[in-house]
């Protein structure tokens, strides 16, 4: 007893072993007892579309089957509990979660669970399968259709001059039975009503040689001149196994060429008895044939011309940078020039026969207002402007090409990507709502000022009369403190309105970052984030642009709080803005660093080393311009200095600027 335990660890350490394979395997795989399921990896919970194996365990396999397929499942799952032997595979429909039904196969076998009777089943999903044998059933009777629609005579033939193959022509012309799969009906019985091939037969020297035969034939046993193509048959091995049989009933075409043949010879002797009126002709003739010589090489001097002209228009509409395509009224890619491919990545063959809006848009059905389908229908000239599933916006005319009759039979259509127009024209237009709103700030700040001087004089006037009769003077002082604040408040609105171009300045980042802080710190409590800021109070002055060093500020808490507010939609104890300042020295040179750290979204490592980059933003087509960290970028260069970017997606956002101090002394 006391080995009990020892010879129990390897035996659980193999059961969990395979339990972690059942449970890994991408097979669904699960177990019924008592009608129940009680066991159910992951590969079976996904298939039946449940959230976890707690929605699966518990219920029985019948109410995740069609109910085409309940008495069938009963009846195996029995047999196999009374039998104990594994059943043949069969297939059925499952009813998903979801409702969606899916076609799987289904194989089980006995199995015995807590020392019950019960089944263990798998089940592998077939959908793509049927799908597929439905597309080659299809292909198959497509290509039978095709093959007795053919008027020519076809027979396929083995290498003992059997017929085992006819179309519906050659079946009715030789009288052909039904069914050709039973029995010999030799071909020579059917096309020469012999016994044996007769001599010099094309088709016997085609199966003798592998070559293909071409020749006309009189066949008296039908009455009919025929003209024959035999070609051989190979199979994988390339040896022959029989020949390929196409007649064609030229009779009429032998009629035709006999009444010819005796109207020579009539004409002929009529010739023999006009001579002289021929002679006459002859020379009309030469005449006329001098003429037709003439018609012919203006008409070859045209072809080469119009030659010469297309590969010049090809040349033309390949070297046109926007995107051509010929359509088909299905919507069917008939042509497209070499930028059209370029842009979607593929060569010009590949587009060719393909729907526009399944190769160029990656839908499965027209877009809602096509300018193509447009045209189609009115014959006039169409054009849209159609946005992409990837955010790109194209600019699309399409030009109808009518026939003799006036009916469009193709149209012509014109795309251009105006993605980048776009956001350059959304750009544009913010930067003159922006430039409208710093005239307004400037007009209402410069408005405020004189109001706001006077309540501060004021305040002033009345602590002085306080003092003169010893009076509490506390509302007064806050007057003008609350005054003061205001007014520092429109010349930071000033200070950002005004369109500077002036040199650098000496400045501390601190009083940028105060006066930054004026015009965002309102905002910022409205958004419920916490604003962490540690700058020292007597920080070293840099030479700066101040107004663009302000721009840099706005643009990166900007950028910050659609972050935090994207992550946390309400107040939260995580969203924080952290804002440090500090010094620091690379290889001898003094730098002040500026540290913005938010807790938002992150950036993708995979678009990180993009975000500076013009136009390129991650917020939401035409609410970003992707211009902030460009211009943002482009300012701390111009002033000696590098802007660093750290951030782990859906974690946090570090932005670092430093500034060269340039050895200037602290204040």
């Amino acid at each position: 007893m006391t080995c009990k335990p020892e010879l129990d660890k390897p035996l659980l350490g193999g059961y969990e072993q395979y339990r972690q394979l059942i449970e890994t395997s991408p097979v669904a795989i699960g177990v019924e007892c008592d009608n129940r399921i009680v066991f159910m990896n992951k590969a079976g919970v996904k298939l039946f579309g449940a959230s976890g194996p707690e929605k699966v365990s518990g219920s029985s396999i019948l109410d995740f089957l069609h109910a085409d397929y309940h008495d069938a499942v009963k009846r195996h799952f029995q047999e196999l509990k009374e039998r104990k032997t594994a059943a043949d595979p069969f297939e059925v429909k499952i009813k998903r979660v979801d409702g969606a039904e899916v076609d799987v196969e289904v194989a089980a076998t006995h199995f015995t669970f807590e020392h019950k009777t019960a089944v263990q089943f798998t089940f592998h999903e077939i959908s793509k399968r049927k799908k597929m044998e439905e597309l080659v059933f299809q292909s198959k009777q497509d290509w039978e259709e095709t093959f007795h629609t053919i008027t020519d005579m076809i027979t396929v033939h083995d290498k003992d001059f059997n017929i085992i193959y006819s179309n519906r022509a050659a079946r009715e012309a030789l009288k052909l039975p039904a069914s050709l799969g039973s029995g010999l009906h030799k071909c020579f019985k059917y096309y020469h009503g012999t016994q044996c091939p007769p001599d010099g037969c094309p088709s016997c020297n085609c199966l003798k040689t592998g070559a293909p035969a071409n020749f006309e034939i009189f066949e008296p046993h039908l009455n009919k001149f025929i003209e024959i193509r035999s070609m051989p048959r190979f199979d994988s091995n390339n040896e022959l196994v029989g020949l390929i049989h196409i007649a064609r009933d030229v009779t009429e075409r032998k009629q035709t060429e006999e009444a010819l043949k005796r109207a020579k010879d009539e004409l002929e002797l009529r010739v023999e008895e006009r001579t002289s009126e021929l002679r006459v002709m002859n020379e009309q003739l030469k005449d006329e044939i001098t003429e037709r010589k003439n018609v012919v090489e203006a008409l070859k001097e045209s072809e080469n011309q119009y030659r010469s002209l297309s590969k010049e228009f090809h040349a033309l509409l390949n070297g046109i940078p926007d995107n051509l395509l010929l359509l088909s009224p299905d919507l069917k890619i008939k042509w497209v020039n070499k930028a059209a491919a370029a842009a979607h990545k593929k060569n010009v063959s590949e587009l060719k026969g393909q729907y526009c809006y399944s190769s160029c848009c990656n839908i499965i059905s027209p877009c809602d207002n096509c300018p193509t389908l447009l045209s189609f229908e009115s014959g006039k000239e169409e054009a849209a402007e159609i946005t992409t599933s990837d955010d790109i916006i194209w600019d699309i005319r399409a030009f109808p090409i009518k026939d003799e009759s006036g009916k469009v039979n193709s149209v012509i259509e014109l795309v251009r990507d105006i993605t980048e127009k776009a956001s350059l024209e959304a750009g544009a237009t913010r930067t003159r709502h922006l430039a409208s709103l710093g005239e307004l700030a400037a007009g209402v700040a410069h408005e405020i000022n004189n109001p706001i001087n006077n309540i501060v004089n004021y305040g002033q006037i009345l602590i002085d009369e306080f003092s003169d009769e010893n009076r509490d003077d506390e509302i007064a002082r806050r007057v003008i403190k609350d005054g003061e604040r205001i007014a520092t408040i429109v010349k930071s609105l000033l200070s950002f309105a005004r369109i500077r171009k002036e040199e650098k300045c000496l400045m501390s980042l601190h009083e940028i970052f105060s006066d930054t802080l004026s015009l965002t710190s309102a905002q910022i409590r409205k958004d419920g984030i916490h604003l962490k800021v540690d700058i020292p109070s007597m920080p070293v002055k840099i030479p700066v642009h101040p107004q663009q060093i302000q721009q840099v500020f706005l643009n990166l808490i900007s950028n910050s709080r659609y972050a935090l507010n994207q992550k946390y939609t309400g107040s939260h104890e995580n969203k924080i803005l952290e804002i440090k300042c500090g010094e620091k020295e690379v290889d001898g040179q003094r730098y002040v660093k500026m540290v913005f750290l938010d807790n938002g979204l992150g950036i993708p490592p995979g678009i990180i080393d993009k975000v500076v980059n013009p136009f390129f933003s991650t917020k939401p087509n035409r609410m970003g311009t992707g211009l902030g960290l460009s211009i943002s970028h482009g300012i701390i260069t111009e002033h000696g200095g590098k802007l660093l970017i750290k951030s782990m997606e859906g974690e946090f956002t570090q932005v670092t600027i430093n500034l060269p101090i340039n050895g200037q002394d602290e204040e």
